[in-house]
């Protein structure tokens, strides 16, 4: 599977796919974005919301992958305060990409069929015992997972969905005139950021402890 998505990066129109869904992520993507406060979501796609069970959901899937691979290591890791919130992070950021993907997969009129969803899971090795499928098998390592049964399903629906995306622009070799000209206008946008270096000595006088440095904080307009 990571030869043939390799192989489709190579196409310029998948390339132009995703700079449009990209484009479309920091002109209007993310209108509410939380990892924190009042709200009920963590973040909103074009208007989709990400509720917070799902975010800390794939968040702690995510920690248990990891320390599944890493074992005894995953620990120094997860003491360390400042990677664990890069980790939720791009856990985040993961989950808005595959929200972008799915809104433009929707619109595209793409979609999987239960009877294709249901073949794919029968033929998952890791859902098999001497070569056939064990529904107990597949039970287990989805609960492993901390998901269910259904919710399993989804996601298989999503992941199949975004390859056949994937699939369908890898194999056209061409573009619309209309389509070309609103993607270079979309491109040729600037954006004007304003960059401010704080100072923290000052205020760390003020406070407890001997941090020191800067802070850059960007502002986007």
């Amino acid at each position: 599977m990571m030869d043939s998505l390799r192989t489709a990066a190579n196409s310029l129109v998948l390339k132009i796919i995703f700079v449009i869904i990209i484009v479309s992520f920091i002109l209007t993507g993310v209108s509410g974005y939380l990892i924190g406060g009042s709200n009920n979501y963590a973040a909103k796609v074009n208007g989709q919301e990400i509720s917070r069970a799902q975010f800390e959901n794939a968040f702690n899937n995510e920690r248990n992958r990891m320390q599944q691979q890493l074992g005894d290591r995953y620990s120094e890791l997860a003491a360390n305060e400042g990677y664990m919130k890069s980790l939720r992070q791009q856990v985040l950021n993961r989950l808005i990409d595959e929200a972008l993907l799915d809104q433009y997969s929707r619109e595209l009129k793409l979609g999987i069929s239960d009877e294709q969803v249901k073949q794919a899971i029968f033929a998952t090795p890791a859902f098999q015992v001497d070569g056939k499928f064990d529904n107990n098998r597949y039970n287990a390592i989805v609960n492993q997972m901390g998901m269910t049964a259904d919710q399993y399903a989804q996601a298989l629906r999503n992941q199949l969905t975004t390859q056949q995306l994937i699939n369908g622009v890898a194999g056209t070799d061409f573009m619309l005139k209309g389509e070309t000209d609103e993607l270079a206008a979309l491109v040729s946008q600037q954006r004007v950021v304003r960059e401010a270096v704080i100072d923290v000595n000052a205020l760390a006088a003020k406070q407890q402890g001997d941090r020191s440095g800067s802070v850059q904080l960007l502002r986007s307009e």
